[in-house]
């Protein structure tokens, strides 16, 4: 039976064999499928409780592409603080759902670009920024990860050093940039198809595959228009291979 991370713990099948694959020491961890499954979720949940119980990382980033602004971030008002901010919603959103513990580790946060303090342990860097940080012995949160291409996904993956752990969470359904809506051009679907190929032992990475929604039932209606309409099918099945039967 799995324990509480932070408060949460697996609903359903295929949320249990994520969890379970979250806490292994392979450097890459692949979490696609459905709005509403509970992707971030669960990959925060698993974060800091090993970041901050388990203390099995000295830090967890988070970190998602700031699509809204393009290549910078100087088109948003106000420091990189105030840049920044509104694209931890999800994270911090995350947190009204786990246990009365979460409410604090705002304690353990750190402002993005700030000094190097020991005792702040969680990191929210703009993928623009991320490429220039240590990730040594880190757990990393790519969230939205299906917006990004070769070469912004592949700064990323080729940054792990000792003792780190990175999650890519992916909805092929939400892609926001119409380039990356063909498989050749996007960085998600390249690196999770490569590491299939390249990596058939499951050596080095884990893909779980989630479809069941925990969220309103209307969110599986949404989900089916979007698919229906507008994914290439070379994205689903990428995705069925890490789904749990």
């Amino acid at each position: 039976m799995l324990m509480a991370s932070f408060g949460i713990t697996a609903r359903n099948h295929e949320q249990k064999a994520a969890i379970q694959l979250l806490y292994n020491d392979k450097p890459f961890m692949f979490l696609t499928g459905k709005a509403g499954t509970g992707k971030t979720l669960i990959a925060q949940a698993v974060g800091l409780e090993r970041t901050i119980e388990n203390k099995d990382f000295s830090k967890l980033v988070y970190t998602r592409l700031q699509i809204q602004l393009g290549e910078h971030l100087g088109y948003l008002t106000g420091d990189i603080n105030e840049k920044t901010y509104p694209f931890l919603a999800p994270f911090l959103d995350n947190l009204e759902v786990m246990s009365d513990s979460s409410k604090t580790i705002v304690e353990y946060f750190a402002a993005p670009n700030g000094k190097n303090d020991k005792r702040k342990k969680i990191f929210f860097d703009p993928i623009q920024t991320l490429r220039g940080r240590s990730l040594l012995n880190a757990y990393v949160i790519v969230d939205e990860a299906q917006n990004l291409d070769i070469h912004t996904i592949a700064a990323i993956a080729t940054r792990p050093s000792l003792r780190t752990k990175i999650v890519f969470v992916g909805n092929f359904a939400q892609i926001d940039n119409r380039k990356l809506r063909t498989p050749e051009e996007n960085g998600l679907y390249k690196l999770l198809d490569g590491f299939y190929r390249e990596d058939p032992n499951f050596e080095y990475f884990d893909h779980v595959n989630l479809t069941i929604e925990e969220r309103h039932p209307a969110v599986s209606i949404v989900e089916k228009i979007l698919r229906d309409s507008d994914v290439d099918p070379r994205f689903e099945i990428l995705e069925s291979r890490g789904t749990i039967h």
